[in-house]
């Protein structure tokens, strides 16, 4: 580095520093002076006040007193009669003014993050559907939720009717957010999550009580949900949540694809308490279509759930508790299968096969507190535990031998105390989340052997201890001062720790090819020997430090009482999201300068000396929305907008720049005769070998055994979004429908390419002789140019239940083309991501229809569905009819038959519930239900054909290789509450 590069990197330094001072300093003013509050886990009421001729009562008292605790806050109207109460916590309440001496009255059920309107007049009130009756002259209003048009946020809330009644697999309350348009739910048997537009999982945000449980150190997006069976949070402790598909405001943080935010339950004045369980096993559930296919015997299966929860008063009006606990135990089996069932194979490997229990064991604890020190005051105080073991990674040609023990655990801890001025609502909160994800092998003395294509034997190669802590201080102010202006601002600070305890192939793994490539020099495989072995040896400890800072402004403005701006900026900042502090070593800077040279890769763009690589400053996210309201009713409303939103760069992406070099990941290969193969050198085989001493001796020898360099560019970039949505609502009585367009470009997803590619770079990987002079096996590069393109039309009609109409539809219809280039972490089969070209991502799906529905029945009987139909998700194929050079072979989509409903749908689950209510004494009821899930026995294939060549001409995509829904089943759920 120069002499100016290095001053010039010495005053960015002190320049960060001196802000991150100031704003620190800010910060600990404001936490001082005023206590603060989120607005992602409150509601916001606002409206005008008129009088019986239709003008606006100035000066008015409006309040809302919370039904459960008593709780009342008060405004006072403006010169134009309008109010707002802001910062009110999802409840049901009692709105009152007096106008002219009367008293309105109205009772509401306000929902998370709504920005309602509630218009109050002595007569006008009533025009919205709501009875009313009248007594000594005062007007009272009741009984309505309260719906929300004039948002510019594409949103969809769901409520606890929804989550008690409809039909669900397994008490996750995430699969619940398939109600919003545009959201998909990953419903894999041992890996759960969401995805929104043309993003991965990783890029969205889950808040509960405004704790983000982002996964900062792997790809899942939810602390807790790698690989996980599990549930991200109780469903019993959760009272509503949230999905905020696109142009969410800037207090939402580190997403760029959806957000969920949620609200747990309190206790209030009253005590209430419910007991639950729910039981499935194999007997209430149809044989999987492969198990019949193949005859195998029917796995075992079983499912039970249960768990309580009791909330209520310590001190009336002033202090309350809540607590529950959820358990969930399930057994299933996996059947292990080979995959080449030859009588020599059979003769050899049959003693692997069979079916295998899965066992899984979950724990969720939480308990708060709520405390009301005054109407201005609130204080909460929460803790949660979810903690499971899940036994997996078996089954298909895995024999249970090779499982591992998948532990999870994940604590939080949050602390908030909200303040209500005159004309302010002011929150500050800490919390503190422990995320702990442990994959262990159940056999840590036996190496693994890999029979390619027939089966894998012998212990789990790995075990792995990766730890997340994080520390947030937060602080966010609603001011209501001006006049048709509610301005938010708030900041961010937040401490992470990583440690990462990676044992890779710490037994050894030994691949076993048979007659793959045919006669040859160095290509007689058989299994009397292993073709190649991994092995992994060094330091496997990576420990690394993160600050973050979150600064945003936004001014929600009634310009005028049809249209309403939303405006708000956000800056971010991280101060190691890239391996920022690495310094590149000696020989590593060698190699990559001797590499070849080109417009993807500068070796100077990756060589480091602990000063190159500044934090990324310019995080800043202008979010702009609007809403028309065309009549100025509510009934017919235009909406739109544009934001930018910056994800993050896991840590998992980036460490192997560090990791490869003090845990070597050595790479032997092996032949009969020494002759080198593919490029790579090989060592004449023997049984020395085949254990980790005989490796170890054979990598001191220098001939093989090498591990690969990885580097991680200087100037990378975090991933981010720009969205933009234009959509029209319309009421029609108790319905309210809406059609929304949306596109969403992404930029800047990290990947890896080969840094070794032949001819200059541009050919075939790989020319590996200048890695291996230098002691590495390959050189792979990072790379911030993965993309992603979106565009979606949204179609929704809901009718929200009541106990009133006994009944509530919700229906959400997806049109959408969700496209990328590369192929997400690891882009190695083209030189770039831009060179594969923008294709549909596997997961696209250009038809969705979900259906949720409640509908009462006499006798205290309710009928309930939860149905999805699609035209079926894409999945890559690799097409080398033209050749396997590497700019021949190309890839494109598929997407499966449509074979369900006569051909209407390739994706189809239709699942229903039956439940009845019987009350027994003063508000104690009895539930009983009976789930039938997947009802039609749909088969939904994954794992398609997805490679052709002049050898293998054909696809066969009728039917794939696995399901990605469960056979029919029944579910029986039984809960007492008072």
């Amino acid at each position: 580095m120069t002499k100016s590069n290095s001053s010039r990197g010495l005053r960015r330094n002190l320049m960060l520093r001196s802000l991150l001072l100031g704003v620190s300093s800010v910060t600990m003013i404001t936490v001082v002076a005023v206590p603060a509050a989120a607005q992602t886990t409150t509601t916001t009421i606002s409206g005008q006040v008129t009088d019986a001729a239709g003008a606006a009562v100035a000066g008015a008292v409006v309040s809302a007193s919370d039904v459960a605790t008593g709780q009342t806050v008060k405004t006072t109207t403006d010169s134009n009669g309008h109010y707002t109460l802001a910062g009110l916590r999802p409840a049901d309440y009692t709105i009152r003014t007096t106008i002219g001496g009367a008293t309105v009255e109205r009772q509401v059920s306000a929902s998370i993050g709504q920005s309602a309107t509630l218009d109050l007049a002595p007569a006008a009130v009533v025009a919205e559907g709501a009875p009313a009756t009248a007594a000594e002259g005062d007007i009272v209003v009741t009984g309505r939720r309260l719906v929300e048009t004039k948002t510019s946020e594409v949103a969809t809330n769901v409520t606890q009717e929804q989550i008690r009644s409809l039909p669900q697999t397994d008490r996750n309350f995430l699969s619940f957010a398939k109600l919003a348009p545009g959201v998909n739910y990953v419903d894999s048997e041992t890996n759960k999550g969401i995805t929104s537009g043309a993003s991965t999982r990783s890029a969205v945000n889950v808040f509960i009580d405004g704790v983000s449980l982002k996964n900062q150190i792997l790809d899942g997006g939810i602390a807790g949900q790698q690989d996980s069976r599990g549930n991200p949070f109780g469903q019993l402790a959760v009272q509503e949540f949230r999905v905020l598909t696109q142009n969410y405001k800037a207090e939402y943080e580190q997403a760029a694809a959806a957000v969920i935010t949620a609200v747990t339950k309190s206790g209030t004045n009253e005590f209430h308490g419910e007991v639950f369980g729910q039981y499935t096993d194999k007997k209430f559930a149809e044989t999987d279509y492969f198990v019949k296919k193949r005859g195998d015997p029917e796995p075992k299966f079983k499912r039970v759930q249960y768990g309580a929860a009791l909330g209520g008063p310590i001190i009336k009006d002033r202090l309350f508790f809540f607590g529950t606990y959820e358990g969930n135990d399930q057994d299933r089996a996996f059947n292990v299968i080979l995959g080449n069932r030859s009588p020599a194979n059979i003769a050899r490997f049959g003693q692997f096969e069979g079916a295998f229990v899965s066992p899984f064991r979950g724990d969720f604890f939480f308990g708060k507190l709520t405390a009301l020190p005054a109407d201005n005051h609130v204080i909460d105080l929460s803790y949660s535990r979810r903690q499971e073991t899940d036994i997996q990674g078996f089954g298909g040609t895995t024999a249970f031998t090779a499982a591992e023990n998948k532990h999870n655990t994940v604590d939080t801890v949050n602390a908030k105390w909200t303040y209500r001025g005159d004309a302010f609502l002011n929150e500050a909160d800490v919390n503190y989340i422990h995320y702990l994800y442990n994959p262990t092998s159940l056999d840590t003395s036996s190496p693994t052997f890999d029979y390619a294509g027939v089966i894998i034997i012998g212990g789990k190669d790995s075990t792995q201890d990766l730890t997340q802590d994080s520390l947030t201080l937060r602080d966010e102010l609603t001011w209501t001062g001006i006049d048709r202006h509610t301005i938010k601002g708030g900041i961010r600070l937040a401490k992470h720790k990583y440690d990462f305890n990676k044992l890779f192939f710490v037994q050894p793994r030994f691949t076993f090819f048979q007659d793959l490539r045919g006669p040859g020099p160095g290509d007689d495989l058989d299994f009397s020997f292993p073709a190649e072995a991994q092995l992994g040896f060094g330091n496997p400890e990576i420990k690394a430090k993160n600050s973050a800072v979150g600064l945003f402004v936004q001014d929600d403005w009634a310009v005028t009482d049809k249209l309403e701006l939303n405006l708000g900026l956000r800056w971010d900042y991280e101060s190691n999201m890239f391996n920022n502090k690495y310094v590149t070593p000696a020989i590593a800077a060698a190699t990559l300068r001797a590499l070849p040279q080109t417009d993807y890769f500068n070796a100077e763009d990756y060589i480091t000396d602990g000063t190159n690589r500044d934090p990324y400053l310019g995080m800043f996210q202008p979010r702009l929305g609007f809403s028309y309201d065309f009549k100025g009713d509510r009934s017919t409303v235009l909406f739109g907008g544009y934001g930018r939103y910056f994800d993050r760069n896991v840590f998992n992406n980036t460490l192997d720049e560090s990791y490869r070099l003090q845990y070597t990941i050595g790479r032997f290969f092996f032949s009969r005769d020494g002759v080198q193969r593919d490029g790579n050198p090989t060592v004449v085989w023997n049984d020395s070998y085949l254990t980790r001493e005989g490796l170890l001796a054979l990598q001191s020898t220098g001939q093989t055994g090498k591990p690969e360099l990885f580097a991680v560019p200087n100037n990378a970039k975090p991933p981010r979004t720009d969205q933009f949505s234009l959509g029209v609502r319309q009421r029609f009585g108790q319905w309210v429908g809406s059609v929304t367009g949306s596109y969403i470009r992404g930029v800047h997803g990290y990947t890896h390419l080969f840094a070794t590619r032949r001819n200059g770079g541009t050919g075939d990987c790989c020319d590996t002789a200048i890695a291996n002079a230098n002691g590495f096996a390959n050189v792979l590069i990072g790379f911030d140019g993965l993309d992603t393109r979106y565009k979606g039309l949204y179609v929704t009609m809901d009718k929200p239940y009541t106990r009133a109409s006994g009944w509530g539809v919700n229906i959400a219809y997806t049109l959408s083309k969700a496209e990328q280039n590369g192929n997400d972490l690891f882009s190695l089969d083209k030189v770039t991501p831009d060179d594969w070209g923008f294709r549909p991502r596997p997961g696209d799906e250009r038809h969705k229809v979900v259906v949720g529905a409640m509908i009462d029945a006499p006798y205290g009987f309710r009928v309930s569905t939860l149905s999805q139909f699609g035209s079926g998700a894409a999945y890559q194929i690799q097409d080398q009819t033209a050749g396997s050079d590497i700019n021949l072979r190309q890839f494109r989509s598929g997407y499966p038959d449509k074979n369900c409903f006569g051909g209407l749908f390739a994706f189809c689950e239709v699942n229903l519930t039956v439940e009845n209510e019987l009350k027994i004494y003063r508000g104690t009821t009895i539930n009983l239900a009976v789930d039938f899930l997947n009802v039609f026995n749909s088969t939904n294939f994954a794992g398609f054909d997805d490679f052709v060549s002049p050898t293998d001409p054909l696809l066969e995509p009728k039917i794939g290789n696995r399901l990605i829904t469960l056979p029919r089943r029944i579910q029986f759920r039984a809960g007492f509450r008072f």
